[in-house]
């Protein structure tokens, strides 16, 4: 009985091993596709083209302007910014 008692905890463990690594390859799988989500390159609000270096202040394509100007603070804001934060007024882009 010991020999078919060793066989059978043999193949168990050898089950559960092949099912654990079914597992957390899955998991594996699953969270690279959500960390592979790359960050969103921002566009000129003119002419849509992508913006690759944020330290621009003019669009090398058709020469927008890439920041916006507080009206009240007079605080330049990159491209995607909304609102002033330092008094909460909306940002216009032209």
């Amino acid at each position: 009985m010991g020999f078919m008692d060793d066989m059978v905890n043999k193949v168990k463990n050898e089950v559960s091993w092949k099912v654990g690594q079914g597992v957390s390859s899955g998991i594996s799988k699953a969270s690279s596709k959500i960390f592979e989500k790359k960050a969103k390159v921002p566009k000129c609000p003119k002419c849509g083209k992508e913006i690759t270096d944020p330290a621009l202040k003019f669009c090398p394509s058709c020469g927008a302007k890439l920041l916006a100007t507080c009206p009240k603070c007079n605080i330049d804001y990159p491209i995607g910014t909304k609102f002033c934060t330092q008094c909460g007024e909306p940002l216009k882009w032209d």
